[in-house]
């Protein structure tokens, strides 16, 4: 991930600290956090920026402000030079919307933090993922409804509150960030299925069997309080025995859902070749489908023609499948397919 603040506009301390708390754990590592401003702005929140190790970058001293311009540069070479999935832009600015639109081009996942007070209109349809704050005033009349009551952890009379919300794909509100829940008896622990259809709901484009980026499943996931902020992605991926399959195995990016037709038609596969082929070695079998077909030396035959004569000799199975025959590890080398299969 890539973080990038325009502190002349989200300069706010307390909202700022729950944005990069937030993003600490949507990504397996961050490799920007850069803030842009006015040497004012960045100076309050100078121990925010300290806390989450950003760095800070000031105007130049010119007639103009330049806080745009140095984060769009560097914004671009971060995507251009490194392996970046996840670009974070910490501002309700509508200058950005180029910039997040040129990102997203590059297949980048996009997502933008504002002050609900400072984003431009429609900013849904530029971001992939819009975060909308709000800082309000803890109410002086709260602290006295509440003496002699078990008091909720709340934000110092000197420390704002802050709530967050973000509107899901599917049009649900997520969760508040910030915002302290109420206590409540212990809920059973899901099973294993659950999980998966809560995945499934959280991310329905993964139905389809099509690789999603990782980064963007993990966040999504840890935003709808499925997977744990500090639970390892890989980790908890390995629970649900092959269901989820992550690639490639070191550094693993990209996620894919394996279904209950997938998972059988792979068992299937194994058992036909296993029943196939385990009784009789593979050249003893060449030479059978060779007797059996003498046109296979001359060339390329027909896979409807050739498939009833192999049944008919029982060389192969009456509910093996031919392709799954043919292409076999001890088969591959002697038989190959050609077309859709049909040669």
């Amino acid at each position: 991930m890539a973080v990038f603040i325009d502190a002349d506009n989200l300069n706010e301390a307390t909202a700022l600290d729950h944005v990069l708390t937030d993003l600490r754990h949507r990504a397996e590592r961050v490799l920007y956090k850069r803030a842009y401003g006015r040497v004012d702005s960045l100076k309050g929140i100078e121990s925010v920026l300290w806390r989450h190790g950003v760095r800070p970058v000031s105007n130049m001293i010119v007639n103009k402000v330049t806080t745009d311009s140095a984060l769009v540069i560097d914004a671009v070479e971060a995507v251009c030079t490194q392996d970046i999935d996840t670009v974070a832009i910490c501002s309700g600015d509508a200058d950005f919307v180029p910039l997040a639109t040129w990102v997203r081009e590059r297949g980048c996942h996009v997502l933008c933090f504002s002050l609900s007070n400072k984003i431009f209109a429609n900013s849904e349809s530029f971001y992939d993922e819009v975060i909308l704050l709000e800082v309000v005033e803890k109410p002086e009349s709260l602290a006295a409804s509440k003496i002699g009551e078990p008091q909720v952890p709340m934000a110092t009379q000197s420390e704002p509150a802050l709530c967050a919300e973000a509107e899901a794909p599917d049009g649900k509100i997520l969760p508040a960030i910030g915002v302290a829940a109420e206590h409540s008896p212990l809920a059973p622990q899901p099973s294993s299925q659950e999980l998966v259809e809560q995945v499934l709901q959280a991310l329905p484009s993964l139905r389809n069997g099509q690789s999603q980026h990782l980064s963007h499943v993990v966040a999504t996931l840890r935003q709808r309080g499925v997977l744990g902020k500090s639970t390892k992605s890989s980790v908890w991926f390995a629970q649900f025995g092959g269901r989820f399959q992550l690639q490639p195995a070191q550094k693993p990016n990209q996620i894919t859902y394996v279904s209950d037709a997938q998972s059988k038609k792979v068992a299937k596969f194994s058992e036909d070749v296993a029943s196939g082929l385990s009784a009789i070695p593979s050249p003893e079998m060449v030479q059978r489908v060779l007797k059996a077909v003498p046109d296979l030396r001359r060339g390329p035959q027909m896979l409807s023609q050739i498939v009833p004569v192999l049944r008919q000799k029982t060389i192969l199975g009456k509910t093996t499948k031919s392709t799954v025959f043919l292409d076999s590890s001890l088969l591959i080398s002697s038989f190959r397919l050609k077309g859709s299969p049909r040669r």
